[in-house]
């Protein structure tokens, strides 16, 4: 078995990602899927990571270990595999508002480019999400960024 460190991180990274690894790891794997991140979008993902009530009931100690620990799994790691691997973590009834959240971070200037266009056609498929709900949710993200 695993041991468990203090960031909630399972030594070994051959386990399965907690939700919260899974959940940074999907942010960092966007932001990473046009190989930049746009200023806004580090603004938007420190954003949303505060205002997610699992995230805002740690420590910012907590939170910042995490996301660090995730920045160099996923920089160590093949992106693919580790968000493929992240998706599998999510929970079914928390699939769609993930894959929302992304969609959000990744529109926060304003465009998606055709490497964030694929990263979340594949995201969508890896969460086993219809490819309706995922053309409905970049529609309304798209409408909500323009306002």
């Amino acid at each position: 078995m695993a041991k468990v460190t203090r960031t909630g991180r399972r030594s070994g990274r051959s386990g399965t990602l907690s939700l919260d690894e899974a959940l940074i790891a999907l942010f960092i794997g966007g932001m990473n899927a046009n190989d930049h991140v746009a200023p806004d979008e580090a603004a938007r993902a420190h954003h949303l990571i505060w205002s997610t009530r699992r995230f805002r009931r740690k420590s910012g100690e907590t939170v910042g270990r995490l996301i660090e620990d995730m920045r160099s799994f996923v920089g160590e790691s093949d992106t693919r595999v580790v968000v493929t691997r992240a998706a599998k973590t999510i929970p079914a009834r928390l699939r769609s508002s993930a894959f929302a959240v992304l969609v959000d971070l990744l529109l926060a200037d304003g465009k998606l480019e055709g490497k964030e266009r694929r990263f979340l056609r594949e995201l969508g498929s890896d969460l086993k999400l219809k490819p309706e709900t995922v053309q409905q949710i970049l529609d309304i993200l798209v409408v909500k960024n323009q306002l």
